[in-house]
């Protein structure tokens, strides 16, 4: 069984596989999905690495958090961070520091 002329096809497929792992990835870390998305999708290996060192992003001031701040949900520039929770009014109220 001959694979030829499916090479654009694997690519395209690749492509798309990166750009779904890397804007999901970064989305986690509150970065730019969609250009850490593009760029990654050409840059795979390298943007993998430089994303998974990264560190997380304050949602709020976009501060760069450290691995316990983020852990223990507390940004040092502005304050608690939101705590993730289904339902957009305990979200909220979660943010505000009133639950």
């Amino acid at each position: 069984m001959h694979l030829e002329g499916y090479e654009d096809v694997f690519s395209i497929i690749t492509y798309g596989v990166a750009i779904l792992m890397l804007s999901s990835l970064a989305a986690w870390k509150n970065r730019n999905p969609l250009g850490w998305g593009l760029i990654g999708g050409l840059f795979f290996p390298t943007s993998l690495i430089c994303l998974l060192l990264e560190s997380h992003v304050c949602p709020k001031c976009r501060t760069s958090l450290s691995a316990d701040d983020w852990r223990l949900r507390k940004c040092p520039t502005c304050g608690t961070l939101a705590r993730r929770v289904k339902h957009s009014r305990s979200l909220i109220l979660a943010h505000e520091g009133t639950l």
